[in-house]
């Protein structure tokens, strides 16, 4: 066989391979594997992610003093007109110890006050260990947000409520509590006889929220005005730089606080029709916090937003909370979630019944629904939903008098159904 004959044969053996490999890609592309996801309930959110700028009615709170500082409040705590909201002492160790007087202070009141339990009758073990989990939450959720507001009111009540299921298991008795007190007092008259008093204070001039730091940008925007601020404005506050002032503090006052926001024109949509939102400042708390739009106040020019938001809801985080990251929830929506790229439309053929009683034939053009795998076939079934959120469709499974009226296919989805997200070649009745 000469050298000609054999690249002629060679040549041939690659062309029919390289139609073998176009052929199969080809099938590959019309003919993927069904891929199906259970048809799940829940509830997503309509979410518009934005900047925004806190605005509250501040007033610094400048004092005078010659000597050291010890806070008598947390960040956030709410305090009254001209209530003590700092000690001063001559020295770092006098305002040492009168702190560590007052952490025994709390100590003896919880060990008295379970020296004396009056609930032991009525409350059960299963139900102190109830009240330890609660408490451990609040606790772990302060902490997690950065405020510490409660955080004493709470350590006393997780220590009341181990002790007393140690008394109830049979662990303690009330009466051991006794040699503590005395001890915890002893070392209280100790460090009381050699500690110097504060020789002064820092008194609040009015009453609201507490905040021990000072951004300079307190008189930035004034709570009066922010109802009326242009996109503009609203930027140029979003620009500014916090700086460190002088100051022992500040004091939020006014009931309600509010939040300044550029939207773009091509998210107004999310708002139309909305006056109360929820929105979260991952940044400075973890509360959902309730709001309501009081301005949009549009650019003829830019077509952007300044929206502004008015608050109640109030912790230390969002207390000292100045220029934040903000996720405006619009709308929530329940339902059997389906995600968009399983929705399907075809025309179907159905029955249905005329005044004289006569069957007759129709076709309803375009019906959205999803393919489910009913056995080991594929069974199209109509979906009636309102909105599609984050990839999915909310569909419904209870149906309106209308919508079961225009139910064209035997069922709609339900839950836990199979739902086909991917696949090529699908039709009713197709085995799998």
């Amino acid at each position: 066989m000469n050298g000609r004959k054999i690249q002629r044969i060679a040549a041939v053996l690659l062309t029919v391979l390289l139609l073998c490999y176009v052929g199969y890609q080809i099938y590959l592309a019309n003919h993927r594997g069904i891929v199906t996801e259970l048809a799940m309930y829940g509830t997503v959110s309509d979410t518009v992610q934005a900047r925004g700028y806190l605005i509250r009615e501040e007033s610094v709170v400048d004092a005078s003093y010659s000597g050291v500082l010890s806070y008598r409040v947390a960040d956030g705590t709410r305090v009254a007109k001209d209530g003590v909201i700092a000690d001063v002492f001559s020295s770092e160790r006098d305002a040492s110890v009168q702190n560590q007087i007052a952490q025994l202070d709390r100590e003896i009141d919880i060990m008295e006050e379970l020296s004396r339990p009056t609930d032991l009758f009525s409350v059960t073990p299963a139900m102190a260990g109830t009240q330890i989990n609660m408490t451990m939450n609040q606790l772990l959720a302060q902490v997690r947000d950065n405020d510490f507001s409660r955080f004493e009111e709470l350590k006393k009540d997780l220590l009341s409520a181990l002790n007393r299921r140690q008394m109830l298991m049979g662990d303690e008795m009330a009466g051991e509590y006794s040699q503590r007190i005395v001890e915890l007092t002893q070392q209280r008259n100790a460090l009381a006889s050699s500690a110097g008093n504060a020789i002064g204070s820092v008194t609040a001039p009015k009453a609201g929220y507490f905040v021990s730091t000072v951004d300079g940008l307190e008189s930035a925007a004034v709570s009066e005005e922010a109802a009326h601020l242009t996109a503009e404005q609203v930027k140029a506050l979003l620009a500014l730089e916090p700086s460190a002032s002088a100051g022992v503090g500040k004091i939020c006052s006014g009931f309600n606080w509010y939040i300044a926001c550029v939207i773009p024109d091509a998210d107004m949509w999310h708002f139309e029709g909305v006056e109360d939102v929820e929105f979260t400042i991952p940044a400075a708390s973890s509360a959902v916090i309730p709001g309501k739009i009081v301005a949009e106040n549009r650019d003829a020019e830019t077509g952007e937003v300044a929206m502004i938001l008015e608050c109640s809801y109030m912790d230390a985080g969002l207390a000292s909370a100045r220029n934040e990251d903000i996720a405006i929830s619009v709308h929530t929506y329940s339902g059997v979630l389906v995600r968009e790229s399983a929705l399907r439309f075809r025309d179907i053929a159905y029955t249905e019944t005329d005044e004289n009683g006569n069957e007759v034939e129709k076709v309803a053009e375009n019906v959205r629904g999803v393919y489910v795998l009913n056995g080991r076939q594929l069974e199209f079934v109509q979906v009636f939903t309102e909105r599609t959120v984050n990839g999915y469709a909310i569909c419904k499974t209870e149906l309106s008098d209308t919508e079961q009226a225009s139910l064209v296919t035997e069922n709609t989805i339900r839950l836990y159904d199979n739902v086909v997200t991917e696949g090529t070649d699908l039709y009713d009745g197709k085995p799998v």
